[in-house]
């Protein structure tokens, strides 16, 4: 239990490293504010936000997984970008599939890294559905 809960810190912080880049150009894209300059929201996080940003990470993580071991098997150089780019694309839906806008999906992820209580709810409901 104590290493599947490493494993999920270890991919939360991922999500501000990579995740959180690739996010942020969706909501550049449209005049929002890039991941990095997003105000974290003052009011408390729901249990209904938290759930739904649980999903859109799961979701997230598991097309990271996928384009991870594909990037890594990619011919060249081309090939690599091209295969980011559909990542990022893909991420980007499945963040508004599950009912969150980029932009929502980003201010939670800023909330995390400020906020260890809410760390530790979005850890132990990313845990249940992985």
């Amino acid at each position: 239990m104590t290493l599947r809960k490493t494993a999920l810190t270890i991919a939360l912080a991922a999500l501000f490293v990579t995740g959180g880049a690739a996010l942020a150009q969706d909501s550049q894209g449209a005049g929002q504010p890039a991941f990095g300059e997003t105000t974290p929201p003052t009011a408390a996080m729901t249990d209904q936000t938290v759930d739904t940003f649980v999903d859109a990470f799961v979701a997230v993580q598991g097309i990271r997984e996928d384009y991870t071991e594909r990037l890594q098997n990619a011919s060249d150089e081309g090939e690599a970008q091209g295969l980011q780019q559909e990542a990022q694309e893909k991420m980007m839906q499945a963040v508004e599939a599950s009912g969150m806008s980029v932009q929502e999906y980003n201010e939670v992820a800023m909330a995390l890294q400020n906020d260890s209580e809410l760390m530790e709810r979005v850890q132990e409901k990313a845990m249940d559905r992985m």
